[in-house]
């Protein structure tokens, strides 16, 4: 494949490198024989393009000439399509994706217009909720991405794709061996069934389960047996060019407190240890509560100290977050832009914090950030060089995103997959990286963390036994290399050593040199010399010794047989604690968290306070509460403050103009309030009272020749529904829908809301102009399944439109809102109604159906 033969074929605006050519005649060749196919090339090789290439190949040919269907990650389903619209001229695509609403329209369209468009583009989670439906359709092509997601064959995803009906299948995975060889089988038994039956799992692990350890040299048959199935280059391999990427590992110290918990959580459940098969559940729980109190002790409920407040017990609390200050202060200083990757989004929480302590600029991207929110994050921090550093967490953030203007990555914490790091990497260090980027690593010296990288490493030595480069290597090369790569590309320090010595020098010494923001390369600062770190005991006695979790400063928590391990143990624990049974029975609920019960280790005799000691603590908390009570208004204020900004600067790119009618906080919200008012002399009796009219409400009458305000309600999302007064509305004009999507788009609906926007039709034959207010009274849930009305933003709502009416002397006219919505309270919404509109003066008119005449009312004779 060529590049003429890509423009011919529809590509535009891009060549590809020769290496993605080869990959793109490699897929096709794939179509052609009859199977499907693994791209596994390293993250940030640039899959999607040469997926995108071959599906513009494969358009052109009569057996695939249909439909494509691409499935990813939410994260990167704008990428996908940015890129299909930008790299093509010829592929159109849909997306599926959205509230069940939405989805039915794009399902409509896809039918109604099938043979215009080429591309199905939808998430996992769609794919499962919609399987019924897309199963349907016999594509031409199948593309996952991120197909790692379908390592296990038992999974719902895996069971409901293979069902579906189609000539040719892609997975794109940087990670084809994440675990085991297992995983790998599940996914060549996906894109050949027909070869790789599931039935032979076994055979196959048992056949090549060597290559794990690298002892059996004799397995040259699985680079044959891959080879036609899959394909896989490295950075090092194929981008001489890219810059180079360096791996740090820096090993941090705890603060007292920090030890004092450790210690702590490991007596909890010591009684385990005597047993021969602990529970694996009791494990998975200790391991967790030791690697958060290695992160942060703050991560524990009960152990801040009150009140509550930012300063440098936040810092000083953790060692890591002390080499994270370190770090920080001199990246800052240089010019770099930083990723920083949590497995904890409490930990980011914390982190958070203290960047807002210390005033450094940052963006935030978690599992809770809506996609639209996650756009303005990666476009904010990209193109604003005031934006220093960028919180995610591994899982949100590992996929899928190009965030290359940051050429620095820390983890704060390790995943027990190392492919998750690796994917987490490389939205920094892929195609278009201009400067050399430095990953680090933060490890708590001595304690869970280091286990838990010596498994990732293991599990890593799999993924290059297995698959490296497209082949398998002879077992002698592969721990030679293995050997050579943990030694040479890996430098692990003791960062106790930073607090030591003087913070330049030493911080230059474990990162390197850097100039105007950039990492050089080619640092002539003394290293460790490589014979010397393989003897090490910080290579090997280190990391090699902890083979449990229990270890801890050189003794052995869960070996609980022998007399003097368990005389070491109880003096431990009398030098803690004053009762050592009662201890034990709190320490070892299960109802009580950790934290909370190391918070109360010592046993004290509470003082008597004196009335005067009493109303001197009662003063001091309701001050200290009032300061927790500012402190967040402030917060609060600088996070809104922060919004608009972005808003503001959002909606200057976009030319855009709120049509959001602001309300004046000064006008008296309880004049006229009253529905028992007394109407003044020689008013119209009829203007505080609703009018109850046969009609169609977007056609007002009654209007006294003045002009007309239509009353709608709508929900924050920005999607403009079907049917109803949705469709009455846009026969008169198009305008309220343009204008409501466009809002939604610009982030500019929120409850409570008006936008008031003219109807620009002339149907009225009169010099009064008709409105639409659109009053944000509905919200919908994780779902996007609409809520009910909420009745307190309807009443905001309608005095806004109140205010508003008696400021044009205009009459408002509603229909029954709430109609057939969940929860509709009738009784409630006319009591608002009258309320902040009717009682007010303003001349209101509701459009009820025939049998909804208010209760205990007689019949307006104008009906």
């Amino acid at each position: 494949v060529t590049q003429e033969t890509l423009s011919g074929a529809g590509l535009r605006g891009i060549t590809l490198r020769p290496y993605q050519l080869e990959g793109v005649g490699w897929m096709r060749d794939c179509a052609l024989t009859g199977h499907g196919c693994i791209l596994g090339d390293e993250m940030g090789l640039g899959k999607t393009i040469q997926t995108i290439s071959v599906l513009l190949l494969l358009k052109r040919t009569i057996k695939h000439t249909g439909l494509f269907l691409v499935l990813s990650p939410l994260s990167v389903m704008a990428n996908w399509k940015n890129e299909i619209k930008r790299f093509t001229k010829s592929l159109k695509v849909l997306s599926l994706i959205g509230s069940k609403e939405e989805r039915e329209i794009t399902k409509n369209k896809l039918f109604q217009d099938i043979k215009n468009i080429d591309v199905l583009l939808t998430s996992y989670e769609i794919c499962l909720r919609e399987t019924s439906f897309l199963q349907r359709f016999h594509w031409s092509a199948v593309a996952v991405d991120e197909a790692h997601r379908l390592k296990n064959s038992q999974s719902l995803l895996y069971t409901e794709l293979i069902q579906f009906k189609y000539d040719f299948s892609i997975l794109l995975t940087g990670t084809p061996v994440q675990n085991n060889l297992k995983e790998l089988y599940s996914l060549l038994s996906f894109i050949a069934p027909s070869i790789f039956d599931l039935e032979y799992v076994e055979e196959f692990e048992t056949a090549f389960k060597n290559l794990a350890t690298g002892r059996d040299n004799t397995n040259s048959d699985l680079p044959q047996l891959l080879s036609p199935f899959l394909l896989r280059r490295v950075k090092s391999e194929v981008m001489v060019d890219l810059p180079e990427k360096s791996e740090v590992i820096l090993y941090a110290g705890m603060s007292e407190l920090q030890k004092k918990y450790y210690k702590a959580i490991l007596m909890k459940d010591y009684d385990i240890f005597s047993t021969d098969g602990p529970s694996r559940n009791k494990l998975n729980s200790i391991l967790t509560n030791l690697r958060k109190c290695v992160n942060h002790p703050y991560l524990f409920d009960g152990v801040e100290p009150e009140p509550f407040a930012l300063g440098e017990h936040l810092i000083t609390a953790s060692g890591k977050l002390h080499a994270i200050d370190q770090l920080l202060s001199y990246l800052y200083k240089r010019g770099h832009k930083v990723l920083m990757f949590s497995q904890m989004t409490r930990m980011l929480d914390i982190v958070q914090d203290y960047l807002g302590y210390r005033g450094y600029a940052y963006e935030r991207l978690d599992g809770s950030v809506r996609g639209e929110e996650r756009y303005i994050a990666i476009k904010n921090f990209n193109e604003e060089q005031d934006n220093f550093i960028f919180l995610l967490s591994t899982k949100a953030g590992g996929q899928g995103l190009n965030l290359m203007s940051a050429d620095t990555v820390i983890f704060v914490d390790s995943d027990y997959n190392p492919q998750n790091d690796l994917q987490a990497a490389a939205r920094a260090h892929r195609i278009g990286q201009t400067r050399p980027v430095k990953i680090i690593r933060l490890v708590g010296r001595n304690t869970v963390e280091e286990i838990i990288l010596k498994h990732a490493d293991d599990k890593m030595r799999l993924t290059n036994n297995v698959i490296e480069g497209g082949q398998v290597y002879d077992s002698s090369k592969i721990v030679a290399s293995y050997r050579t790569l943990l030694l040479a590309n890996i430098l692990k320090f003791g960062l106790e050593k930073l607090f030591e010595s003087e913070e330049r020098y030493v911080i230059y010494l474990i990162l390197g040199a850097s100039r105007n923001g950039r990492w050089i390369v080619e640092d002539k600062t003394p290293k460790p010399d490589l014979e010397t770190l393989s003897t090490n005991q910080e290579l090997q006695g280190t990391v090699n010794h902890f083979t449990s979790m229990y270890v801890y400063e050189g003794r052995d928590y869960s070996k609980g047989a022998s007399d003097e391990d368990v005389a070491a143990f109880d003096k431990m624990v009398a030098d803690v604690l004053d009762e050592v049974q009662k201890a034990e029975r709190t320490l070892r609920s299960d109802k009580c968290p950790t934290a909370s019960v190391l918070g109360d280790l010592t046993s004290k005799k509470r003082k008597v306070l004196t009335p005067e000691e009493l109303e001197q603590r009662r003063i001091k908390r309701q001050e200290a509460a009032a300061k927790r009570a500012k402190l967040k208004e402030e917060a609060e204020e600088r996070r809104e403050q922060e919004r608009m900004k972005k808003l503001e600067k959002l909606w200057r790119d976009n030319g855009y103009t709120s049509k959001r009618v602001n309300r004046d906080d000064n006008t008296d919200e309880e004049s006229g309030s009253d529905e028992d008012s007394v109407t003044s002399e020689g008013e119209d009796s009829n203007c505080r009272d609703i009018q109850y009219v046969r009609g169609d409400v977007t056609r007002p009458i009654n209007t006294r020749g003045n002009e007309a305000v239509i009353v709608h309600c709508v929900d924050d999302y920005g999607f403009w529904g079907q049917g109803g007064l949705f469709s009455a509305i846009s026969r008169r004009s198009c305008k309220p829908q343009e204008e409501y999507e466009l809002a939604g788009q610009m982030k500019d609906l929120h409850l409570g809301d008006v936008h008031l926007i003219e109807l620009d039709d002339s149907s009225t034959g009169q010099d009064a102009k008709h409105s639409v207010a659109l009053v944000v009274a509905q919200t919908r849930d994780r779902q996007h399944r609409l809520k009910p009305v909420d009745l307190r933003a309807l009443g905001t709502g309608l005095l806004s439109v109140a205010l508003e009416a008696k400021r044009r002397k205009a009459s408002v006219h509603l229909p029954r809102i709430g109609h057939s919505t969940p929860g509709f309270n009738w009784y409630g919404t006319e009591r608002l109604i009258r309320k902040h509109l009717a009682s007010r003066g303003v001349l209101t008119s509701m459009y009820p159906f025939i049998t909804c005449f208010p209760p205990h009312s007689p019949p307006n004779p104008r009906l």
